[in-house]
């Protein structure tokens, strides 16, 4: 890793879908290696501001650069994992199969794939602790497994930066502990970007933690603040601590 290395700057960005902005003038900074957590309600944006940054949808205004570069070309740096993947359960495609899907972007027009391809594509189960599954049907394992290859899946590409977007929203709590522990395994070598609901795991894991709805509200560390979360939710908020339920925000009003 390269010291001081910014891997993702923003500046100024509104972006949205038919002229109506989902996110309004959004300013950020991700170094390299950084491992940054993002949370906000539903429809605050946080879904378009990973589209943003991979370039499938344009700013309205601003810039985003991806390691200097715009989103069209900065991708080439990331890995993505989507919110859900799903496979129709009768279609045999095989771990190994799915995994080599990320090889693509470094293949072109060519139909075919190399050594090196499928020595990357075991590389990539082992960092997740699937490799022995390899030669299995998708849909024959659990969604804790399933999860681990969509993440093998955007190691692949040799990334980076990897993206995900809830990637725990379909496991149990011990799954997804055991996949955010993968993550900070992974953050040695990569940089993290990470879209979740779960407030209360995220602080355990992250480096650096905002809070986006339609505007950034950043504490510029893995603090997550009451001052925070009242600006992004604007509604109070409940956390279970130790099993402890306990009201991090005081009663205000919201608007009803």
């Amino acid at each position: 890793m390269m010291k001081n290395e910014v891997a993702l700057k923003i500046e100024n960005l509104s972006a949205g879908y038919d002229g109506e902005m989902i996110i309004k003038d959004i300013d950020l900074k991700v170094e390299h290696g950084d491992f940054f957590g993002l949370i906000g309600p539903n429809g605050g944006g946080k879904s378009t501001l990973l589209k943003a940054i991979l370039g499938l949808i344009q700013p309205a205004k601003g810039s985003i650069r991806v390691y200097g570069f715009d989103p069209s070309r900065g991708r080439k740096f990331v890995g993505y994992v989507p919110q859900y993947s799903s496979f129709d359960k009768d279609f045999p495609i095989t771990v190994q199969n799915v995994v080599m899907m990320g090889r693509r972007r470094s293949k072109g027009v060519r139909p075919w794939y190399s050594g090196r391809d499928l020595e990357v594509v075991k590389d990539s189960l082992s960092k997740v602790d699937m490799q022995e599954h390899i030669d299995r049907h998708i849909n024959a394992l659990s969604g804790g497994q399933k999860q681990r290859v969509f993440i093998a899946r955007a190691l692949a590409s040799e990334p980076r930066m990897l993206l995900l977007d809830e990637p725990t929203a379909s496991v149990d709590a011990t799954i997804e502990e055991s996949i955010y522990k993968l993550l900070t395994e992974l953050n040695k070598d990569m940089t993290i970007i990470l879209v979740t609901h779960d407030i209360g795991i995220i602080s355990s894991h992250v480096g650096t933690v905002a809070c986006l709805n339609r505007h950034l509200f950043t504490n510029n560390d893995q603090n997550i603040t009451a001052d925070m979360l009242e600006r992004a939710y604007q509604c109070p908020v409940d956390l279970i601590a130790h099993g402890v339920p306990h009201r991090v925000l005081p009663p205000h009003d919201h608007g009803g």
